[in-house]
């Protein structure tokens, strides 16, 4: 996928940004050079903030009940060509990605085919509000953000899930660090099933930017994917440097019928068991779905310049893509194909003198050359293979298509940003900040001792918070726990939809407190008086519910609107840089995933 792969809470960790102190109004530098302002667009500073970068953002949507993403990781027009000579013809028709976006097609008038715009706003962490000096170390960054033209996977994610513009490694935070609510938690929020299906790993970067789990017994549910190792559907070939005589004898790319056994289950099997699934679900029948679904692989065989691998899985995306559209209802169901960034395949006429490359016989029985040339290093095998991984992806726009309610606002050319916008206001989702801190406007807090005698704060109704922070004060008004709080990324992370439990371990039996609970993201603020039953009481005092419960709190309809975050885009924080950068520093985490192959 991206250059670098990461788990929502590890690339969420990197940003720690505050170590600028207050960023309420960050000093841009005017410097086109360094890439913080375009002579024709906007600047960093306007584009940071949450769906700045939209480019339609005054076309208004029609509503949809479900709606269905499917994104074709590294699949960029030249992986689509390539896949549609080889397997169709140079007039061939694939049955779903050339039938999504086409009118016509489908019986549905309003389809339609655009491109939008992948570009990031920095090339990893050294360009957000905390980067790296050539020693490694972290140093605050007086102007973060950075247009970068080649997105990665973590970035172009995040832009779509969360409609706000952020640098390469980063998923669901803006350039400052704050987080940013995606799809599936405002989904959840609003009743509606979800399902996240993939052919890699969930924690890649694609499924994780849209990731919200629903748990179940600790256990993160309906989320499909594969082991993430798997064979490719079509036997490998190896790209070469300039060899005349590959002209004479093309690589043929054989398919392999153990592949789907090596790998468990194809995308279409995948996207056949989440749509029953999400079908079958009450919240999906009454309030409908969203679903995402992921081709990871075409990415990964972009990376190793193998054109059957390619070949075979955007095949096996097609053949999903084919599915989907015959087993849902294009009146009231949303599905867009797109993909996360270009990459590096090209189709050509003959072999070129400075790039590997691996010529095929197409369906129409003429050789085509399919050429990988952006490796930044020379990582060939003894016999001229490229089996490094490392060929790069290209900040070409990308080939968006949409059938069903709101198409058309797919055509001409949008932005990553504007496809969540698409898909938000066609499922009637909380696009604003001021939409999204309203709902935690109904936000409880439940405190309950168990039979074990522990005491749990239960929280429920945060849903336009990513984070929460809490107090706890004794009588005498002495803090006797509380969350960390020095970061935006700091705090406890709220399950969307779902309790959110907090352990109470410093209670005392027959003591009285005062719990405060404040949604990070909103402001919004729930009190709840505590009195601890004394010491040898039974579990339950009188006045406690079945579930033990000893005291409750809301949000009162005054409560703030404004979070301690501010607005999305911006962290209004003030913190000692000293203090932030020791904070920034403990909490970085490794990437899950090695660099070069996201």
């Amino acid at each position: 996928m991206g250059n670098h792969k990461a788990l929502t809470s590890a690339v969420a960790a990197i940003a720690s940004i505050a170590t600028l102190g207050a960023l309420a109004a960050p000093a841009f530098a005017v410097d086109a050079a360094n890439g913080t302002y375009s002579p024709n667009g906007k600047s960093v500073a306007e584009l940071a903030k949450h769906g700045a970068a939209q480019r339609i953002a005054a076309i208004g949507n029609k509503s949809a009940k479900n709606v269905v993403l499917f994104i074709g990781d590294g699949m960029g027009d030249s992986e689509i060509t390539v896949a549609r000579d080889y397997l169709k013809g140079a007039n061939g028709h694939f049955d779903g990605l050339d039938a999504v976006g086409q009118p016509g097609a489908l019986d549905d008038v309003q389809a339609g085919t655009g491109q939008y715009t992948t570009f990031s706003l920095g090339d990893g962490s050294k360009d957000s509000a905390v980067g790296k000096d050539g020693t490694g170390k972290l140093v605050a960054n007086p102007n973060p953000g950075k247009l970068t033209p080649v997105t990665d996977s973590s970035a172009s994610g995040s832009a779509w899930a969360t409609g706000t513009k952020t640098y390469n490694n980063a998923v669901n935070v803006d350039i400052y660090g704050n987080p940013q609510l995606n799809l599936f938690e405002l989904a959840k929020a609003a009743g509606k099933a979800t399902g996240n299906v993939s052919t890699a790993e969930i924690q890649d970067a694609t499924p994780a930017a849209m990731n919200a789990l629903q748990y179940k017994d600790g256990q993160p549910v309906l989320a499909l994917m594969s082991d993430g190792n798997m064979p490719t559907k079509f036997n490998p070939s190896k790209a070469t440097a300039k060899d005349p005589a590959k002209d004479a004898n093309p690589t043929v790319c054989t398919p392999n019928d153990a592949w789907l056994g090596n790998r468990g289950a194809s995308l279409k099997d995948m996207t056949k068991k989440a749509l029953d699934l999400l079908n079958a679900n009450p919240n999906g029948q009454k309030n409908g779905f969203l679903l995402q679904v992921e081709g990871a692989s075409i990415d990964k065989q972009d990376h190793n310049a193998n054109a059957c691998g390619q070949i075979g899985e955007t095949d096996d995306f097609d053949q999903a893509i084919a599915y989907a559209i015959k087993n849902v209802d294009l009146t009231n169901t949303l599905v867009i194909v797109t993909a996360d960034h270009a990459h590096t395949s090209q189709v050509l006429n003959a072999q070129p003198a400075y790039a590997l490359s691996t010529v095929l016989k197409s369906a129409d029985g003429n050789n085509m050359v399919v050429s990988y040339g952006t490796a930044q290093e020379a990582s060939t095998d003894a016999e001229g293979g490229y089996n490094g991984g490392d060929m790069e992806h290209t900040g070409t726009q990308l080939r968006i298509a949409a059938s069903g309610p709101g198409a058309q606002r797919v055509i001409g050319l949008t932005d990553q940003t504007d496809n969540f916008y698409t898909i938000a206001g066609a499922l009637g989702l909380a696009t604003s900040p001021d939409e999204q801190n309203a709902l935690s406007k109904d936000g409880t807090v439940k405190v309950a001792r168990t039979q074990a005698g522990k005491y749990v704060a239960n929280v429920d109704g945060f849903n336009g918070d990513a984070l929460l922070s809490y107090e706890l004060k004794d009588k005498d008004g002495a803090v006797v726990s509380k969350s960390d709080s020095s970061t935006p990324l700091s705090g406890v992370r709220v399950k969307p939809a779902q309790t959110t439990s907090i352990a109470l371990d410093k209670m005392s039996e027959g003591a009285e407190y005062t719990l405060t609970v404040t949604g990070r993201q909103s402001g919004k603020v729930a009190t709840v008086a505590i009195q601890a039953p004394a010491a040898g009481s039974a579990d339950k005092k009188p006045g406690a519910d079945k579930n033990g419960v000893i005291a409750s709190g809301k949000v009162p309809d005054d409560s703030a609107v404004s979070g301690p975050l501010g607005a999305t885009g911006t962290a209004v924080m003030a913190i000692a840089i000293a203090a932030v950068m020791l904070v920034a520093i403990a909490m970085l985490i490794k990437p899950a995933r090695n660099a070069g192959n996201n």
